[in-house]
């Protein structure tokens, strides 16, 4: 192993640790070589922010204000072929294929929630779903305003996520 390779891993695992209570997903299945930590990030800025769920006693339209290039997007609005991230609230199980990232969730305001959400961020290109990453959040303590820094912590989990499955390719091949 070169030792930039290695620490890219050090660096990896520490931001894991770090980042306790998070986690960060990125499957084979998803990844196409096109996946970089490159090039998503200087992407993540200008992608549009489609805004799925909402804290108890918000609506999806104060949250998507928070968040910079934010909207609550309908069927209408999604473009299958573009990239986007997602960011959801609620208790749903993290995204497990393309069909998530195919269709808009519908847009319905948070009733009464659960002591614990998790707030989830997904890297989507097009239909195609690339990375995830979540964070538990307490509903009671959490604040529209500080969403934003919420997503940005995630979309960095993410990348580190992306990296981690380079890191893992590069093992494998050689």
């Amino acid at each position: 192993m070169h030792t930039s390779s290695r620490l890219i891993a050090f660096a990896c695992v520490v931001a894991t640790l770090l980042l306790t209570g998070c986690h960060a997903t990125v499957d084979a299945r998803w990844a196409s070589s096109d996946d970089t930590v490159d090039h998503w990030k200087k992407a993540m800025p200008n992608l549009p922010v489609e805004v799925r769920g909402a804290l108890p006693g918000t609506t999806h339209e104060q949250i998507a204000q928070a968040i910079p290039n934010a909207k609550v997007m309908s069927t209408h609005d999604v473009d299958p072929t573009a990239a986007r991230l997602v960011v959801e609230l609620g208790q749903r199980a993290t995204p497990r294929d393309d069909a998530y990232c195919a269709a808009p969730a519908s847009a319905i305001a948070a009733g009464n929630a659960p002591a614990q959400q998790t707030m989830t961020l997904t890297i989507c290109d097009g239909a195609r779903l690339v990375a995830t990453s979540s964070r538990p959040i307490d509903p009671a303590k959490a604040s529209v305003p500080e969403l934003a820094s919420r997503v940005a912590s995630l979309k960095k989990l993410a990348l580190i996520g992306i990296s981690r499955e380079q890191i893992d390719a590069y093992q494998i091949q050689g």
